[in-house]
């Protein structure tokens, strides 16, 4: 991963295509910072995988505003269930007829510690069997504060949906290393497309503070 200030991918450009339709692009309006632009922000997107073992780079864009120190982890998409006999599909989706798929998205963090608020923004598109939201946990522990369903279209053929999703984690510190984990609610999940963004900033005075009144999730659809 190149780990220089304000170091832009040029796949950037990739982020008006149709393929992105229905994901969300952080703002300053809606968020507090603008994608591809703003220092201590971070931005990985997938569109295709080569391999459910990894290692898979972002191939839709990437940016880092800042330097990530040596130990960060590096952008990337798996399947952590080795016994779900996943493979890669004609499409570069991640993808098992017989197992549960189990995806991990790793990712790097400023390491700045105390003292400030990282917000993580995770999109997800699955097609067929969909994600078992109950296991999906930011290192290990840490549920969604909110989780919006941003688009579901009927497939034909074999049934299920086309489910676009956002979950929003807003954390107290900054670490340099994450890692987001869940299931599927069973087989035939077919994992499309992930964006994960995130932003730290030195928080307002008593922001830090309504960090402990999390635990309760906020579900929400947006049409």
């Amino acid at each position: 991963m190149n780990r220089s200030v304000l170091v832009a991918s040029a796949m950037l450009a990739g982020l008006a295509s149709s393929a992105s339709a229905d994901f969300i692009i952080p703002d300053t309006i809606t968020y507090g910072w603008d994608r591809g632009a703003t220092p201590l922000s971070t931005y990985a997107e997938w569109d295709v995988f080569t391999s459910p073992a990894g290692p898979n780079t972002p191939d839709v864009g990437s940016f880092v505003g800042g330097t990530l120190p040596a130990t960060a982890a590096d952008f990337n998409v798996v399947d952590n269930n080795e016994a779900s006999g996943s493979f890669i599909t004609g499409g570069g989706n991640i993808y098992s007829f017989g197992g549960v798929v189990s995806p991990q998205i790793e990712f790097g963090g400023f390491d700045l510690g105390a003292g400030y608020v990282t917000t993580v923004l995770l999109q997800v598109r699955t097609l067929g069997t969909e994600i078992d939201q109950s296991t999906l946990l930011l290192n290990g522990s840490i549920a969604a504060s909110s989780v919006t369903e941003l688009d579901r279209v009927a497939l034909g053929g074999f049934g299920g949906s086309q489910v676009d999703t956002l979950f929003e984690f807003n954390l107290s510190g900054n670490l340099d290393s994450y890692v987001i984990n869940f299931d599927a609610l069973g087989s035939s999940l077919s994992l499309d497309r992930v964006a994960i963004d995130t932003f730290t900033v030195v928080p307002a005075p008593g922001a830090a503070a309504l960090l402990g009144l999390g635990g309760l999730v906020v579900v929400r659809r947006r049409r």
